[in-house]
């Protein structure tokens, strides 16, 4: 109703979040065990399952909180990245104890910023990005990259969205270390999120 708005639980979110990527036919998920990992600027949450959430984790450490505790240098000097390493790894011990998927699917700005990079894209279009593979390797390498530039630098870089620099290489982080938690070797991009996924689950 007019003048109402809908708060969502976490189980809600991490519902549909999923929901956006296992019915999105342009990604053909099928029966595929998937994993899907959305990375904000104050939490993380990786939610599992085939074709609806079986299981879903959420961890306070998303990339703007990182940057404020463990990553305040510009650019990231080396010792900090070692110990955000090492924090990251920490907190998403809970995510080796899942099932590996065969599937792993980032939602959110991150991803979409990472594909444009590995697509060496010359203007931001997320359209691009959708439905891209960044194998680990590749993502190794941008974060290396990322964490060398400061932040003046990181906005100035083709394909990006500049308010999006200073957190890009801690998504990046974040996202390689997830994926090794997952056992994955790559993970696909998704342009989608929350609101497709709450359309598909009417």
């Amino acid at each position: 109703m007019q003048g109402e708005f809908l708060i969502l639980s976490e189980a809600d979110e991490a519902r549909w979040s999923f929901l956006s990527v296992a019915r999105d036919a342009d990604l053909g998920i099928g029966g595929e065990l998937l994993a899907v990992l959305d990375i904000g600027g104050g939490s993380v949450e990786v939610a599992l399952g085939r074709n609806e959430v079986e299981q879903w984790l959420s961890f306070p450490i998303g990339a703007g909180r990182l940057r404020e505790t463990l990553l305040p240098s510009d650019p990231p000097a080396e010792r900090e990245i070692q110990n955000a390493v090492q924090f990251l790894d920490a907190t998403l011990e809970p995510v080796r104890a899942l099932p590996p998927p065969e599937r792993v699917v980032s939602i959110g700005g991150t991803g979409v910023n990472l594909a444009m990079l590995a697509l060496e894209a010359t203007q931001f279009d997320p359209a691009q990005a959708h439905g891209v593979w960044i194998r680990l390797e590749t993502l190794l390498t941008l974060r290396e990259q990322l964490m060398r530039l400061s932040d003046a630098e990181r906005r100035a870089l083709p394909g990006i969205e500049p308010n999006r620099a200073p957190l890009l290489p801690i998504g990046a982080l974040i996202m390689e270390r997830a994926l090794l938690a997952l056992r994955g070797t790559a993970i696909q991009v998704s342009m989608r999120g929350l609101r497709y996924g709450i359309l598909w689950g009417l």
